[in-house]
Parts: C-alpha cells; sequence; structure tokens
C-alpha cells in the first residue's frame, strides 16, 4: 500500500515517525514523508522519502510562534477557570496546548481559509494526495490539514502522536464545560483550527477531522493523558540521527558519565522570546552548578545560543553541540533532560536512570519526571522549592544506589510490553483496508 507520513517541519516531530516508516518500507510498502523544505534533508538522511510542501519557512515554538503566542494568550486566556481546571498539574495539559500546540498549528492553518489554504502547502498537500492516490495518511497532531487531504482521496488516516495527547485532552475538557449550563465557552480551539481547511474543501468538522480515524500512541499507557480517542500503542524506537562514533566514545569511562541534553526542540526554543530564554539558561546554570563540583565527567549536547546566558562552564563538563542519544546513552550512569517524551524515549533502551526538572515550559516534564519517580528509575526536580545543594544530593543518589537502575530496567519492560513499529505494520493493514472508502 501507499503511506503518507505528514510531519511538522521540525526534526522533533520528524523522528517519531522514522521507525514507523523503515517498519512500513520494510513490510513492502511505498512511503513518503510530507513536511516543509527546512526538514527535507533530514528525512532523506533519515533514509526516507521527502516531499516539500509550502514555502520554507523556520516555524519554531520560539521566535516563529512568538506572536501567535501572545494571540493564544489573549484568545483563551481566561478559559482555564472556565473549564474548572484550578489544581496546576491539571492546568499543565490545557497551558501547554495553549502556549505552545496552538501556535505551532497555526503556523501553517491560519483561520482565514484563503490563507490557510494559499500559505501552508495545504493546497499542495491536497494535490499531492489527488496524484498519488495513498492508502494510508498518517499525520501527527500539527498537520491536521492531512486528514482533510485523506477524506478528498478516500485514504485512511491516524494520528501518530510525538507525546502526550494534549490535543484530545484540552478538547474534550473543553466540550464538557461548555455543556455545563452558564458556560462562556465558544467553539473548541481544535474544531476552529480545522474548520476554515474542512470547509474550504466541503466538509464539516468531525471527530475524524480533528483526530484521525484512530490514534497511534507511542507512550506507556501509565503515562498517558485520558481522552476518548481510539488508540493503537506502539513502541517508541528512538532515532536521533547518524553520526561517526567520535574518538572519545571508544572507551569506556574512567568515572560516571551524565549526559545533559535539552532535546532538539529546544534547540529553537527562545529564538526571539527572551522570557523563554533566560529560563532556559537559568536552568543550564543550575544543572552545571549541581554537576560542578561532582567527581563525574559530564558531556552536555548544548548549542551556542543555549550556551551564550549561562554562568560558568564547570571543568568536568564537556560541551559538544550534537551527538545522536542512542551514541552517548549507552555509557552513562544518568541522564538530565528537559522531559521531552522523544528524549525521555531515547534512554529507555539503554536503561538509564533519568533526571527531570520539572519546568511547565519543558515540553512533557510534569508527565515524564512523576512517571520516572514512580518507576524508581529516576528523580524529578522542582527548581522553584530545592536549592542547587539538595538537587546535587538527589543527583548523588541516582548514582550511588542501585535500585534507581533497577527502576530503569523496570521502565525498559514498560517499553518492551509495546508493539514495535514491525509488529504494528499487520495491524496498520488491516485498520487502512477497514476505513479506506470503497473497502
Amino acid at each position: 500500500m501507499r503511506v503518507m507520513l505528514a510531519v511538522w517541519p521540525a526534526i522533533a516531530h520528524l523522528y517519531p515517525s522514522v521507525a514507523l516508516g523503515w517498519a512500513l518500507k520494510s513490510a513492502g510498502h511505498e512511503v513518503r514523508v510530507v513536511s516543509g523544505p527546512a526538514v527535507a534533508d533530514a528525512v532523506t538522511r533519515a533514509g526516507l522519502t521527502a516531499v516539500s510542501l509550502g514555502d520554507d519557512l523556520p516555524p519554531t515554538i520560539g521566535a516563529g510562534s512568538a506572536e501567535m503566542r501572545g494571540l493564544a494568550q489573549e484568545r483563551y486566556g481566561d478559559s482555564a477557570e472556565a473549564m474548572g481546571l484550578t489544581d496546576p498539574d491539571e492546568r499543565y495539559p490545557w497551558d501547554f496546548f495553549r502556549n505552545y500546540m496552538l501556535p505551532c498549528v497555526w503556523n501553517f492553518h491560519p483561520e482565514d481559509p484563503e490563507t490557510a489554504v494559499a500559505d501552508s502547502g495545504v493546497e499542495q498537500l491536497v494535490k499531492l494526495a489527488e496524484g498519488w492516490q495513498p492508502d494510508l495518511i498518517i499525520w501527527e497532531p500539527c498537520w491536521p490539514s492531512a486528514a482533510v487531504a485523506a477524506k478528498v482521496v478516500g485514504a485512511a488516516h491516524a494520528r501518530l502522536l510525538w507525546g502526550h495527547d494534549m490535543f484530545a485532552w484540552s478538547h474534550d475538557r473543553w466540550v464538557a464545560s461548555r455543556a455545563l449550563p452558564g458556560s462562556p465557552l465558544g467553539e473548541d480551539p481544535v474544531s476552529a483550527y480545522v474548520r476554515p481547511i474542512a470547509e474550504r474543501y466541503g466538509f464539516d468538522v468531525d471527530d475524524e477531522l480533528k483526530f484521525g480515524q484512530w490514534t497511534i500512541d507511542p507512550t506507556p499507557t501509565p503515562m498517558r493523558l485520558p481522552t476518548r480517542r481510539s488508540v493503537v500503542s506502539m513502541r517508541w524506537e528512538p532515532y536521533n540521527g547518524a553520526a561517526v562514533l567520535p574518538e572519545w566514545l571508544y572507551d569506556a569511562p574512567t568515572r560516571p558519565r551524565v549526559a545533559l541534553c535539552l532535546g532538539a526542540s529546544m534547540r529553537e526554543f527562545g529564538k526571539g522570546a527572551e522570557d523563554l530564554a533566560a529560563a532556559i539558561h537559568s536552568l543550564i546554570s543550575d544543572m552545571f552548578d549541581m554537576l560542578g563540583d561532582l567527581d563525574v565527567e559530564v558531556v552536555a549536547t548544548l548549542n551556542e545560543a543555549q550556551l551564550s546566558g549561562v554562568r560558568r562552564v564547570p571543568d568536568n563538563v564537556r560541551v559538544i553541540e550534537y551527538i545522536p542519544l542512542d551514541v552517548l546513552l549507552p555509557t552513562c550512569s544518568a541522564f538530565i533532560h528537559h522531559g521531552g517524551v522523544g528524549t525521555w524515549a531515547a534512554a529507555v533502551p539503554y536503561q538509564v536512570p533519568q533526571v527531570i526538572p520539572v519546568e511547565i515550559w519543558g515540553i512533557e516534564s510534569p508527565v515524564t519526571g512523576p512517571y520516572m519517580a514512580s518507576r524508581g528509575a529516576g528523580i524529578a526536580f522542582n527548581r522553584a522549592e530545592q536549592s542547587v545543594d539538595d538537587m546535587r544530593k538527589q543527583l548523588l543518589q541516582v548514582l550511588q544506589d542501585p535500585s534507581y537502575r533497577e527502576g530503569a530496567a523496570r521502565v525498559h519492560q514498560d517499553w518492551l510490553s509495546m508493539p514495535s513499529p514491525h509488529d504494528l505494520v499487520p495491524m496498520l493493514e488491516r485498520l487502512t483496508a477497514h476505513h479506506r472508502s470503497g473497502s
């Protein structure tokens, strides 16, 4: 069958789809990855076929969306109260969806129908689908226009998540609250950004256009947000890019090695947004202060922008702009990161204990951090309540107490219990045959 993978143009959104693309190709299916020109080279380096749509824009969660983040605050800033989200932990999925995911979608799905089609590559996407006639379109949550393209050509279609399903969770919570007497809530945000494109092609907005005919979820069940979606589980097989092994990794480390990484998305986070950049610099500075006096070797995968506002770089820290985590992590005793699910998943196959500073802007850290702590596989820092000395003591526990390795082994078993992308292919074939128009 012909399978189209529609991906928002950032490598943090591309990489979660690579292993599934390989699995489908290995099973004899044709696969094309449709995205913006900004990730075309990354697609081909991963051994997949790239199709570029739209202008060569560099949308980012930081700079490219700064204006739209303000618009999201203006439009939906007081909605949490109307949805009854008073607990900070419960508010997290909505705040993240509103502040960061809505701007990502809006980069390519403006609310004006003419603009949405002309500026976002939507029309090209539909024409490509009409010409190639895919049997299945797998799209990630920031590219809902792919569902419209699937409906135009009668293809089956599904969402592929790259993290927690804040989209469906926020939508479900909004719809339930809107149904209450006296609710001030209007149309939910997901319907609002799908509607212009759907109506352009003559379709009503329904759950399938908003959330796919089914959803592929790579996160362990205990880590998921509750939604009403039809979910197919898939083990997240990490892909972090390719590299030549550096010479300093040939031999085992002579003292505990600790990796520090803020993930692919955080390389763009904060560009053009001084508040976010300052928060990232503060986090890195605190982590360096925590690590600087310890008898450990630290490898920090940070770029120049991330280091520009850091107070100091300790002598025991090796800074390297980029190295695939699957090359580095097998040599590490602990992994400090921002909490993104993709970065979290990269460490799971190697059973490395994880240390996650919980930050509201830290992608999914309010979920990944507590999950690792609950499994005894790591710790979740709260910098608002803990000093650098307190965090240092906790890190030493992770490095010295073997129970954290045992906990990481339990998380590894959780991961192994899920179907691999290869295992999932026969189910995708059956679901495609069932949902494709004319089947």
